[in-house]
């Protein structure tokens, strides 16, 4: 206001100078209100970034690979070991052993005596000292020319041609080799098919296209249905199903990649969605049976199954709540789970009934002390739905909501104690995608799925991967016999 303003309210007498008062003070106290409110909302946001930037793979269910080379790791939980890095004392070691039977042999003759210097080409070798090297062969492209003979028949005059062997079908074509070795390197060791084509000009001198290459992969991912069908079917009737689903580039898009696995399957998927859509469209949970192990994603409860919780994903978060809010409750759960596990490790068949009494008081005292510690927020109650809480107290929630499932390994040592399986066979795919980034077309993504799936598996069942590629041109695929 204006000086003379105020002196005309001054004038006015005593009631307008207390209008004008408490008027001025109305308008402070709201505008005060507002910008404490605006604080408020800024400080719980900057309080949330905060905790963002500090969670890291160790304290979060964020992978390693978002660590950076400048952000802190937390503590490790692993015990620093006394041993020395490399070979132990005693260990056998691998090394170069002479074989009994090499490919080739170059005999070095002694021609003149080392002492007198008179010839000795003409005498006998007393015997022989041996080195072996180790090497591969001189890489060509192998060429075999088919001929099939036309003959007349000096009877009737019918011109007879022999017919070619099985699979000759062209003037020119590639073998079935070559075929699985393209597959091999750009399905498996992930080269990109620019560098798979780079590879080939150089090792064996000859220029294969990368239209070839797709064309490869694309027969390996027809002849492969049968496999993928089997392999499902199999992971059905397994007892023990770990799964899991990551986020994946597919034409520019945010799509997941799904999986679903045991020690011995594994089973891709890439779809649009990553709920409920997704896992439908895999074509396992529906008329699964088991126990499925997987971290918490709501979707898997709408599955009439029973469930195994993923205690490292619990672990990290508890790690999270004890090293940034400084809550006892976290790291006294995190040494219980620890507790149970290597109590488990050492049964045979299954733990005593007081042992796991014992183990469930403990667990609900310390959730207990955890609710106590993270009382509920008040909630506005002019809003609809759940009222926001801490992340603490939603993780007690969950403690305390699915406690039969996180402590599953505990009733049931052949439950596994993590949803490592899961987490293990997804790894390759992320290093696919830092390789090259994304699948341009979705029919990619999807022969990459079958193919790598069918990789997998014959890697856990110990066949030679080159060698599983390749029988699948020659009509001999692999077929899984067992789940796990």
């Amino acid at each position: 206001m204006e000086r003379e303003e105020i002196l005309k309210v001054y004038e006015a007498g005593p009631e307008a100078v207390v209008a004008l008062v408490q008027g001025l003070i109305n308008t402070y106290e709201n505008k005060l209100t507002q910008l404490v409110s605006t604080i408020d909302a800024l400080q719980h946001r900057v309080e949330e970034l905060e905790m963002r930037i500090k969670k890291n793979s160790h304290n979060s269910n964020k992978p390693p690979s978002s660590d950076g080379l400048s952000k802190q790791r937390g503590k490790k939980s692993r015990k620093k070991r006394k041993k020395r890095p490399g070979g132990q004392e005693g260990h056998e070691g691998h090394q170069l052993r002479m074989t009994a039977n090499p490919d080739h042999i170059e005999v070095h003759d002694v021609k003149t005596c080392h002492g007198c210097h008179e010839s000795l080409e003409g005498s006998e070798a007393n015997g022989y000292d041996r080195r072996q090297v180790f090497d591969i062969p001189e890489m060509k492209l192998e060429l075999t020319e088919h001929r099939a003979a036309i003959k007349e028949c000096p009877f009737c005059g019918v011109i007879n041609k022999a017919d070619f062997p099985e699979g000759i079908t062209r003037p020119t074509q590639y073998g079935k080799r070559i075929k699985g070795l393209a597959v091999y390197l750009n399905q498996y060791q992930l080269l990109p098919y620019e560098r798979l084509v780079d590879f080939m000009r150089d090792i064996f001198g000859f220029t294969l296209s990368k239209g070839t290459v797709y064309n490869f992969n694309k027969q390996g991912y027809d002849l492969l249905e049968p496999v993928e069908e089997k392999t499902k079917e199999l992971l059905k009737k397994s007892s023990i199903l770990h799964s899991d689903e990551t986020g994946i580039s597919c034409v520019k898009t945010l799509q997941w990649l799904h999986v679903a696995s045991t020690s011995r399957l594994t089973h891709y998927i890439i779809h649009a969605k990553r709920g409920k859509d997704a896992m439908d469209a895999m074509g396992i949970l529906q008329d699964y049976e088991g126990r499925v192990i997987h971290d918490f994603w709501k979707p898997y409860f709408r599955y009439n199954v029973r469930h195994g919780m993923c205690n490292a994903h619990a672990i990290r978060e508890l790690t999270f709540i004890h090293e940034e809010y400084k809550q006892k409750w976290a790291e006294e759960m995190i040494g219980l789970l620890l507790r149970i596990k290597k109590k488990v490790d050492c049964c045979i068949t299954s733990l005593h009934v007081s042992t796991l009494m014992t183990f469930e008081k403990e667990y609900d005292r310390i959730v207990k002390k955890g609710f106590l510690k993270n009382p509920r927020l008040p909630g506005d109650d002019h809003k609809r739905g759940r009222k926001k809480q801490t992340k603490a107290r939603n993780l007690l929630n969950r403690l305390e909501d699915y406690k039969k499932e996180i402590l599953a390994f505990m009733y049931d040592v052949s439950v596994p104690f993590d949803n490592n399986q899961a987490e293990r066979d997804l790894r390759m795919v992320k290093v696919q995608q830092k390789i090259s980034g994304c699948f341009r077309s979705e029919e990619g993504g999807r022969m990459f799925c079958r193919i790598r799936g069918y990789i997998s598996t014959v890697r856990k069942n110990e066949i030679n991967v080159l060698d599983a590629l390749q029988g699948i041109f020659e009509e001999r695929s692999f077929f899984p016999k067992f789940a796990e």
